[in-house]
């Protein structure tokens, strides 16, 4: 269909995109609603490799069209819905892949994204092989020119992870006020006791009808992390802190995030 209306949503992950993609395939039929449809994991790779200097943006949009390209080509209902988390970095390097394209993306307070992608990295064995053992699935903060050599040494997962929600989240933020029509929602404010103005304004941006009766579908979220390896941020150390603030710091100004007395204290006490 020709007329089909492409939508991505982006975010760092943990997020829940799973849940949301369920959510937009059951409410409406005129949509077809994917997560993390087809071959995306090789375009993350690529677009990580890209983004450290070591693949051409050609590259990354020719590895696109080999992917992924037919899919919204051969949709054959009004919108097609990718919660795609791979494709972060896709729509801020070549929006011209998906013409009419919208993006919603989905920001999550960084220490709570942290906590869920530590427990999470080692709950499932995909997520360990990715996060652990393959290269570029993750992008690289010293390829990417943000950390030095000498910094690279001794820095922790729990570093890697606060950095790649501020890098990922600037990448995405790129869009705002491009010529691509972006939305940015929080994703506290989605996964409330009252998601029906949030949900609703994403409906309205996307061009949908509105939803009824939508807040028990939010009572169970989809792919939470199970396991507790690493505690929630209240029993966090001071250093954990202060390291997520250096890293976050400014990122989590603009979203909002960080101003409770409890995550002060703890700053001050880092001091």
């Amino acid at each position: 269909m020709k007329d089909t209306r492409p939508i991505l949503i982006i975010s760092t992950g943990r997020t829940g995109t799973i849940f949301l993609a369920r959510l937009f395939a059951d409410l409406y039929p005129d949509a077809a609603s994917y997560h993390e449809r087809g071959n995306s994991r090789p375009i993350q790779i690529l677009t990580n490799m890209h983004f450290s200097h070591l693949f051409p943006k050609n590259g990354v949009k020719t590895a696109w069209r080999l992917f992924k390209g037919k899919e919204i080509e051969t949709c054959e209902k009004a919108f097609h819905i990718d919660a795609n988390n791979f494709l972060y970095g896709l729509a801020s390097i070549a929006p011209e892949l998906y013409p009419n394209l919208k993006v919603l993306h989905i920001v999550r307070d960084p220490r709570d994204y942290v906590t869920s992608q530590l427990n999470f990295s080692r709950q499932k064995c995909t997520s360990f092989i990715g996060n652990y053992l393959v290269p570029f699935w993750q992008p690289n903060p010293f390829l990417v020119g943000e950390l030095p050599l000498s910094r690279s040494f001794g820095f922790t997962r729990f570093e890697k992870y606060c950095w790649v929600w501020d890098f990922k989240n600037r990448v995405m933020s790129k869009l705002e006020g491009s010529a691509t029509p972006y939305l940015c929602i929080r994703f506290e404010e989605l996964f409330s006791s009252q998601p029906e103005a949030a949900f609703r304004h994403i409906t309205d941006f996307f061009g949908l009808p509105p939803a009824k009766n939508i807040h028990e579908k939010f009572c169970e979220p989809a792919n939470t992390s199970k396991t507790t390896f690493f505690p929630e941020w209240p029993d966090w150390t001071s250093k954990h802190a202060r390291q997520l603030q250096t890293l976050c710091g400014k990122q989590m100004e603009k979203f909002g995030y960080g101003n409770e007395p409890e995550w002060l204290a703890k700053l001050q006490s880092a001091q």
